[in-house]
């Protein structure tokens, strides 16, 4: 017959791991988390294929997650000066396996790698409702050359067939 000592701590154990269950330090966290992978592919069957993010177009909402992995060697992530919503501080992730954001303002990024970038490794993030992303020949300061601008194309390209405007 067990002790009214174990009793108790039967149903100790069980209220801790009631509060915990409940706590929001414990609860699960439901944010999405989209993970964007640095790809190197020699094999491509095109040069804006050979180094990428993949995906290299996702859309967000507000306050939604992302994880840019395999930011090691040559791979980087960066914000390009002109094509990411105003206000926004410069994204710069390199060195790292992972780097995890939280995108909290609404509007089009511009991505790219330092290194790959003149490859046409760009990839676009469109963060919050689409009626509130100004188009972006208007809002944008700055203009992409040579393969950096083919591969934009190629994304807006993208934006405008799930988002028409």
């Amino acid at each position: 017959m067990p002790s009214a000592f174990s009793k108790h701590a039967a149903v100790a154990s069980v209220m801790a791991a009631l509060v915990l269950a409940t706590s929001p330090a414990y609860a699960e966290d439901t944010t999405s988390n989209t993970k964007i992978d640095q790809i190197s592919d020699p094999l491509a069957d095109r040069v804006l294929d050979m180094f990428r993010f993949e995906p290299n177009f996702v859309a967000l909402k507000t306050g939604e997650r992302v994880t840019f992995n395999n930011s090691r060697g040559q791979h980087t992530v960066v914000s390009v000066k002109g094509l990411i919503p105003d206000g926004v501080e410069k994204i710069s992730v390199a060195n790292t396996a992972t780097e995890t954001m939280t995108m909290d303002v609404p509007g089009l990024y511009v991505l790219t790698c330092k290194v790959h970038g003149r490859y046409g490794m760009v990839m676009l993030l469109a963060v919050g409702d689409p009626d509130s992303w100004k188009n972006p020949p208007e809002s944008w300061t700055r203009k992409l050359s040579g393969r950096y601008d083919e591969k934009l194309q190629e994304l807006l390209a993208k934006l405008d067939a799930k988002f028409p405007r």
